[in-house]
């Protein structure tokens, strides 16, 4: 072989030898990294995005939402006491009445010449009364006799009672303010007793009914105000509870409560359904967090607390909680900057970057 050849034979083997030392060793990837500007930092100096909130003393509120009904104050549905034929109705559809008001009569012209006869029979017993009396006073009759004159007066002042009586049920009249709906007769129907004739509904004011389940019970009490809402009226309405059930309903465990609201511009609907939002304990001043900065651990809970760029953990001592909110009992002081998000990513000292304060 020739020198010429061997060294070149040499010089490819050292080429490959060294080739393979530096993939093995990753040096000609690395200074490729290295020197590249371009390429993201490593994990130990990522900063990371976050939000945070300023924690302050501010009021916080339990509450209870529960799904409830809006009722009128009253409600019926006017029919006749007795049967008969109706001859004339004098109200319309939808207007407001006032309690006591002629709403509908039936035909009552038989009443009317009962009546009349018994007025000629109670006037001629009342002579004939007067003068066995006067006979009485001279002896003339025994009292028997004048007994006997003085109960045909009474029964026949009875049975004009009892006329009267009828001839009211002819009339029907509104038993209360309020108003009315559509009527479901006509001039010459016939009415049998307990037919219905038109509703008549009291919306000033209205009543709002809702339940509480039991556990809640000690919270709710006579004048307790409560919030709701309808889907009919985009407005909040506060009412008071005025009445509570003595008793836990064993089907469904939970507390029946009504609350009354003035509903002065009529425009709540009664059979409306409500969202109640109920208060039950409330602090005045008391430092807080959102719940999602919340992380509970084993024995205790945490946040991350925003201190010279970077994330630190602290304990806190919770109190009372609402679906929003958290009350800080301990652990926190006014000012401090609490991380509300990115704390799955988020570890003790790591570099953060505020985004946003809430």
């Amino acid at each position: 072989m020739k020198k010429s050849t061997l060294i070149k034979l040499v010089s490819l083997s050292l080429a490959i030898l060294l080739l393979i030392w530096l993939i093995l060793s990753g040096g000609l990837f690395e200074s490729k990294e290295t020197d590249d500007p371009l390429r993201a930092p490593s994990r130990a100096s990522t900063v990371l995005p976050v939000q945070a909130m300023i924690i302050k003393k501010a009021p916080l509120t339990d509450e209870l939402i529960a799904g409830g009904s809006v009722m009128a104050d009253e409600q019926v549905d006017v029919s006749a006491e007795i049967a008969g034929q109706v001859i004339k109705i004098h109200f319309e559809e939808g207007s407001t009445v006032q309690e006591g008001e002629l709403l509908v009569t039936i035909n009552n012209a038989d009443l009317f010449a009962q009546i009349d006869r018994n007025k000629h029979q109670i006037k001629l017993a009342r002579e004939s009364e007067q003068r066995q009396r006067q006979l009485l006073e001279k002896q003339g009759i025994s009292q028997q006799t004048y007994d006997q004159v003085l109960t045909e007066l009474s029964t026949l002042e009875a049975e004009a009672a009892l006329l009267q009586a009828q001839l009211e049920k002819t009339l029907i009249r509104a038993p209360f303010t309020g108003q009315l709906g559509l009527r479901k007769i006509s001039e010459g129907s016939y009415l049998s007793p307990g037919m219905p004739i038109v509703s008549l509904v009291s919306i000033q004011p209205v009543k709002l009914n809702f339940s509480v389940p039991e556990r809640y019970a000690p919270y709710i009490s006579i004048g307790h105000e409560v919030r709701f809402t309808v889907e009919n009226n985009p407005g909040n309405f506060t009412a008071s509870i005025y009445a509570i059930e003595p008793h836990i309903d064993s089907k469904t465990r939970s507390l029946p409560v009504r609350a009354l609201y003035a509903n002065s511009d009529k425009k709540i609907v009664p059979g409306s359904f409500a969202r109640v939002t109920i208060p039950l304990v409330s602090r005045n001043e008391t430092m807080q967090v959102k719940a999602e900065a919340l992380i509970p651990e084993m024995s205790t809970h945490k946040v991350f607390v925003f201190r010279n760029g970077t994330a630190q953990p602290l304990n806190v001592i919770t109190g009372l909680r609402t679906e929003s909110a958290v009350e800080i009992v301990s652990g926190l002081q006014s000012g401090d900057t609490v991380i509300t998000t990115g704390l799955l990513q988020m570890r003790p000292g790591m570099k953060v970057q505020l985004t946003a304060i809430n």
